[in-house]
C-alpha cells in the first residue's frame, strides 16, 4: 500500500489515473481505504452521522512535522532587541489580520490596515472593520494565553471577529440556531451540520483541545485537526474561517510555539485557497480521512516558516549586523551587504 500513500497521499481520482492497465482501480481503492482506516489514528471527533475522523501517519507527514517543529522551535528571533521584536510581532499581526480577511473576500489594502492599527484611523467599510476586528482578536489572544480554551474563550474571539460586520439575518447570540451553507459563485459547496448538532460537536472539540492523552497526535497535527473540525462544524453564521485561524494561532502559542507570533500563515494560504477548500472536500468525500487536510496545511506551514526565516535573515539580521559594525566605526559596502 506504500505507493498509494508515499510520497503522494492519493485520492480515488489519483489512483484511477495512475493505476496499471492490469489493475482494478475500484478493488484497489476499497482495499486502500480499509488499510488506511485500520492503520490510522482514530480521532475522538465525530461527523454528522456519528462516525469518527482519523488520519494516517505517513512518511511525508512525519518528515514535515519534524521539519516544521525544528524550524518553529528555533531561536532565530532571540537575537532581536525588545523594540525590534515588538515591531516584528505587530507587522505579523497586521499581515495576518489583512490576509485572513482577504481569504474571506474582503477588499482593502495593507496600507489601510497599517493606518487603522498604527494611526487609529477609523474603518470606513465593513471590509475594513473585518480587518480591524481580526487584529483585535489576535491582540486578545496574546493578552489571554493564560486562559484555558473553553466555550467562553471561543465565543469571546468570535464576538470580536464579527463586531459590526454581519448582515442582520446572520446575527445570533452564541452558536447559530439555524442552518447555513458554504457557497461559491452562488453554488452550495458544503452543507454544515444541523444547528442542533453544533452544541455537542463544539463540546467534543473543546474536550479534544484540552485533552493530551493521545501522544500519537503531535501538537502541530492537533492544531490542524482543531482548525478542520471547527470549519466542519461551522458553528456560526459567518466568520468561521477567521475564528478557526485565530483559534489555531492561540492553541499553537499556548503550547510553546512562540515562533508563530512573528509571521502570518494566511499570507501564504491566500495563494492556495482553492487547494485549501479541496483538502476539506477530500476529507468529506473519502471516509473522514483528515490526512488530506493535514498534509496540505503542513505544506503551507512549512512554506510560511521558511519564508519568514529567509525574510528575517535578509532584513533584520542585516540591520543587526550593520548596527554592530557601525558601533565599531566600520562600514559595509553594497557588495558586502549583499553577501
Amino acid at each position: 500500500m506504500d505507493k498509494f500513500i508515499n510520497p503522494l497521499y492519493m485520492t480515488k481520482t489519483d489512483l484511477i489515473y495512475r493505476a496499471e492497465t492490469n489493475e482494478n482501480p475500484e478493488e484497489i481503492w476499497n482495499k486502500l481505504q480499509r488499510w488506511r482506516r485500520e492503520n490510522g489514528v482514530n480521532i475522538l471527533l465525530k461527523d454528522q452521522k456519528k462516525n469518527n475522523f482519523f488520519f494516517v501517519i505517513t512518511n511525508e507527514l512525519k518528515k514535515k512535522v519534524v521539519e516544521i517543529d525544528d524550524l518553529a522551535r528555533s531561536n532565530i528571533f532571540e537575537q532581536l532587541d525588545e523594540k525590534s521584536k515588538i515591531e516584528m510581532i505587530r507587522n505579523a499581526q497586521e499581515d495576518e489580520a489583512f490576509y485572513s480577511s482577504i481569504i474571506e473576500g474582503a477588499h482593502t489594502t495593507k496600507q489601510r490596515t497599517k493606518e487603522m492599527v498604527e494611526n487609529k484611523v477609523m474603518p470606513k467599510t465593513k471590509d475594513e472593520k473585518m480587518v480591524l476586528n481580526n487584529y483585535h482578536a489576535l491582540m486578545y489572544i496574546l493578552e489571554n494565553l493564560h486562559k484555558e480554551i473553553d466555550e467562553k474563550t471561543i465565543l469571546d474571539i468570535y464576538e470580536i471577529v464579527k463586531k459590526d460586520t454581519l448582515e442582520e439575518e446572520n446575527i445570533s447570540k452564541g452558536y447559530r440556531d439555524g442552518q447555513n451553507y458554504v457557497s461559491s459563485m452562488e453554488q452550495i459547496i458544503y452543507n454544515p451540520p444541523e444547528a442542533e448538532e453544533v452544541k455537542w460537536m463544539m463540546s467534543d472539540l473543546i474536550q479534544f483541545i484540552n485533552n493530551d492523552d493521545d501522544k500519537r497526535i503531535h501538537t502541530i497535527i492537533k492544531a490542524l485537526v482543531i482548525h478542520f473540525y471547527f470549519v466542519y462544524i461551522h458553528p456560526f453564521y459567518d466568520g468561521n474561517g477567521r475564528t478557526a485561524r485565530a483559534l489555531t494561532y492561540m492553541y499553537l502559542l499556548k503550547n510553546g510555539y512562540q515562533f508563530f507570533k512573528f509571521f502570518s500563515i494566511s499570507s501564504i494560504l491566500k495563494e492556495y485557497r482553492t487547494k485549501y477548500y479541496k483538502s476539506i472536500k477530500n476529507v468529506e468525500d473519502y471516509d473522514n480521512d483528515v490526512t488530506y487536510f493535514i498534509l496540505f496545511n503542513l505544506e503551507i506551514l512549512e512554506k510560511s516558516i521558511r519564508k519568514v526565516s529567509n525574510d528575517f535573515k535578509n532584513q533584520y539580521l542585516l540591520k543587526i549586523i550593520s548596527e554592530r559594525i557601525e558601533k565599531k566605526g566600520l562600514e559595509l559596502n553594497e557588495r558586502q551587504k549583499k553577501l
